[in-house]
């Protein structure tokens, strides 16, 4: 019995979705009314779009494993450096600045978190959009 391929489509979806809402948050002027709401729908969507990415990213490596029980009970840390070895990511320091972003939106709301967070994620993109690249090319896509 074969492995389920891995559908990457749900990270496409969320990336694309985190950009427009950068877009849009980006475009509008500051002191606009919808400006605040725009940021939570970038930080909502930063939220979804990181653990998708994490989610993913520990699919394609245990797919890749030649013993896929050992990824699974990797620590985040781990993970991390498994995939830099592995070529998929560039920067494991880089999710983890990220990991804490995502962990300060969950446990507290506040305007100078939300600011601060907001402003971190434009990066993350930028991080996430590689990720997807390297994913899809490591399933030869």
């Amino acid at each position: 019995m074969t492995a389920k391929p891995i559908d990457l489509s749900s990270l496409v979806k969320a990336l694309a979705q985190l950009q427009e809402a950068l877009r849009f948050w980006h475009e509008l002027p500051q002191g606009a009314a919808l400006k605040p709401h725009l940021r939570s729908a970038v930080i909502q969507s930063f939220e979804f779009t990181y653990e998708l990415s994490v989610r993913m990213l520990r699919r394609v490596l245990i797919e890749r494993s030649e013993a896929a029980d050992l990824v699974i009970d990797l620590s985040f840390n781990d993970l991390l450096r498994k995939a830099a070895d592995a070529g998929l990511l560039a920067d494991p320091g880089l999710w983890r600045q990220w990991r804490e972003m995502r962990n300060a939106t969950s446990h507290t709301y506040d305007e100078a978190k939300a600011a601060e967070v907001a402003a971190g994620v434009d990066r993350f993109a930028e991080g996430a959009v590689a990720l997807l690249a390297e994913l899809e090319k490591s399933l030869g896509r």
